[in-house]
């Protein structure tokens, strides 16, 4: 098998050169031929794909690479079922070097103003097909992956995830996929642009910034750290002006052996008051909260909070968040939660307003909580399930 890789590397190599002469000597004496050629690219492509593909000009150089103009794949098996994916420019770059060697590494793959639409239904995605043309490995994608950088210009990625009834659209997007390592799947990912979602009925839109390094085992992702910025969020009338999240997760997927933490941080948060689902569950818990502390809740017309931040970690299979802060016009709020291995479940509120202060904290099991200190049955009727919900949610996504 290894024989035959090198041999065809040599192959390409040499074709490379060779019809990189060709291609210069017969544009020098016809004129150009960068139609020709992408249309025979074209037809040897669809042949093998089972889809339909257009390439306006192709052009050649040893430094460069291979440039290609108004690139178009179809869905499967033609242009009349719509357009899989579309580019202005595509440009790959293969060092001669490592062909001559028997190594086929693609330098750079690069994109300008690219357009992909994804499909998924009852599992199935539009592209399966073209998975089944990569090479025939044990080893998974991430590892055979040998692309040093891949880089997406003006992009636009529209996805339909009929399962879910998810939509997505990113706009604007600029990205980058640096792989550092010659030997495993070491991956920095960095990304920009706007994304906009249909969530619960309302339209939600933003912007966003995203950096994260990827890296991989030939049994998948291990670890990861990153960044994630947005800005200028709306869903329906509720606005937030900034999110940011910093994340290392370690040992992923690998149950008591995982090591996760995440920060998260919030600002400017807008709800306008009318009435909706959303301000009813606000303004119960707040005249429970208001209650203990022996006051009434003040009167609200929208809702605004400054600032929301939170802490996590897992470790040991034991989850806990604190450092949960909010800042609101009308009050503050500090909360802290624990569940999973190692203890039982616990969650801490201490809350101040009008001059008041409030702090409670529930422990032990469902069947016989320990509140302190002896609260009012409203607030043990907000509390208790609070510190459930919370702790069937996160049972359910990390397995705890």
């Amino acid at each position: 098998m290894e024989r035959k890789k090198k041999i065809f590397a040599a192959s390409l190599a040499a074709l490379v050169l060779a019809g990189g002469g060709a291609f210069v000597f017969l544009a020098r004496k016809y004129g150009g031929l960068g139609g020709a050629v992408a249309a025979a690219l074209a037809e040897t492509a669809a042949k093998k794909a089972g889809r339909e593909l257009r390439v306006r000009s192709v052009s050649f150089s040893p430094l460069k690479g291979l440039t290609m103009r108004e690139v178009s794949v179809s869905e499967k098996p033609s242009f009349a079922r719509g357009v899989f994916f579309s580019a202005e420019k595509v440009r790959l770059a293969m060092p001669l070097l490592p062909l001559l060697k028997g190594n086929v590494v693609f330098g750079s793959a690069e994109f300008d103003g690219a357009f992909f639409k994804v499909r998924e239904k009852d599992g199935e995605w539009n592209f399966r097909d073209l998975l089944a043309l990569l090479p025939d490995t044990v080893k998974g994608l991430h590892l055979t992956w040998n692309a040093r950088e891949l880089t997406f210009r003006g992009a636009r990625i529209q996805a339909d995830l009929l399962t879910s009834g998810l939509s997505l659209d990113m706009t604007d997007t600029e990205a980058a996929v640096k792989h550092y390592s010659s030997f495993g799947g070491n991956f920095n990912l960095r990304a920009s642009g706007r994304a906009g979602t249909a969530w619960g009925g309302k339209l939600f839109t933003g912007a966003y910034g995203l950096e994260a390094d990827l890296n991989f085992t030939p049994l998948g992702l291990d670890s990861s750290a990153g960044e994630l910025e947005m800005s200028g969020l709306e869903l329906g009338d509720m606005r937030l002006g900034s999110l940011e999240a910093d994340w290392k997760l370690f040992k992923i997927g690998k149950g008591p052996e995982r090591n996760y933490s995440l920060e998260l941080e919030a600002e400017e948060f807008f709800a306008p008051g009318y009435r909706s689902s959303f301000k009813d569950s606000l303004d119960k818990g707040l005249k429970s909260l208001f209650s203990a502390m022996g006051s009434a809740p003040p009167k609200m017309d929208d809702i605004r909070a400054d600032r929301l931040s939170a802490r996590a970690a897992l470790k040991g299979g034991r989850l806990k968040i604190d450092g949960m802060e909010l800042e609101t016009d009308f009050a503050s709020l500090r909360a802290s939660f624990a569940a999973g291995a190692g203890g039982g479940t616990e969650l801490e509120i201490e809350a101040g307003a009008a001059g008041k202060k409030f702090r409670a904290r529930v422990s032990g099991d469902d069947a016989r909580p320990k509140v302190e200190p002896e609260l009012s049955q409203s607030l043990r009727e907000v509390l208790l399930p609070a510190r459930r919900n919370m702790k069937d949610f996160f049972a359910a996504k990390l397995k705890i």
